[in-house]
């Protein structure tokens, strides 16, 4: 799953590397750990304007929901059950682009556990999303995938990750509904307290 990410990058590269302009980002700071289960705002691209850069709160709250939504259960979306899931059916193209340049995860070896930074070598990319829109509240879910490549070591209990989007042709394909493979060639780095590495 993915429950925490980081975003340290200035506005200005933020709107040069998506091509696009900010619109109310006074409300966020970079960031070295963005917890989900603090529904943050962060910046996203939605399908409605590729071109514009909004804030939106982390933890989707379906449009036909009431005030009691628990919004720990939307944090994430399984890619393989969204069809299923009354929460995400009815919202499938409502697609995003949830702004990072990493994420944390953890490895489990021998009861202790190793946090790893996880990116394409700090530089900004994409992890897949949806998005709806509750009264005023605008709000996402980050979806994730089967683990695969070196997260499959990482992320070695649950065996999920992020749906990760690094180039613009893949972007443009998730925000249009077109097919698009998650990248998986991630650099990672060890939390500096740990002895241990994969490699």
């Amino acid at each position: 799953m993915c429950y925490q990410t980081k975003l340290t990058k200035k506005k200005e590269e933020i709107q040069r590397q998506f091509d696009a302009r900010i619109s109310g980002l006074d409300e966020f700071d970079p960031s070295e750990v963005i917890k989900a289960f603090d529904f943050p705002k962060t910046p996203v691209i939605t399908d409605e304007d590729p071109k514009l850069i909004q804030l939106y709160q982390w933890g989707l709250i379906p449009y036909w929901a009431d005030k009691s939504w628990n919004r720990q259960y939307t944090l994430n979306a399984r890619i393989e059950t969204l069809e299923e899931k009354p929460s995400f059916k009815n919202i499938m193209n409502n697609r995003c682009l949830i702004i990072v340049n990493g994420f944390y995860e953890w490895q489990h070896i021998n009861g202790s556990k190793i946090k790893y930074d996880i990116g394409f070598n700090n530089e900004l990319f994409a992890l897949a999303g949806l998005y709806d829109h509750w009264a005023d509240t605008k709000t996402y879910t980050v979806v994730t995938t089967e683990a695969q490549g070196v997260m499959r070591e990482i992320h070695n209990t649950k065996l999920r990750m992020p749906f990760a989007l690094y180039d613009q042709d893949e972007m443009q394909a998730w925000l249009t509904g077109k097919d698009v493979k998650p990248r998986y060639d991630f650099t990672t780095n060890p939390g500096l307290y740990q002895q241990q590495s994969l490699f």
